[in-house]
């Protein structure tokens, strides 16, 4: 779950799709993930490699990181 703040858990306004654009944002990274309002779900397949595991998961967090830090 994607949230404003961590500490408090205050969330994201869902206007603004933040898990939507963490969502266009890991395809950047070339991977898909599915949004849920602002929570971004990951499904990896059962007999994923653990260096597609290291990619999904970079991937994941550069997006995150991406669409957070411009929220400010």
């Amino acid at each position: 779950e994607l949230v404003r703040d961590r500490d408090t858990g205050e969330p994201f306004e869902l206007a603004l799709q933040i898990g939507h654009q963490v969502a266009e944002a890991a395809m950047e990274h070339g991977v898909l993930i599915r949004p849920l309002g602002n929570v971004v779900v990951l499904m990896p397949p059962l007999s994923i490699t653990e260096a597609e595991l290291d990619l999904l998961c970079g991937a994941v967090h550069a997006a995150i990181e991406q669409v957070c830090d411009q929220q400010g």
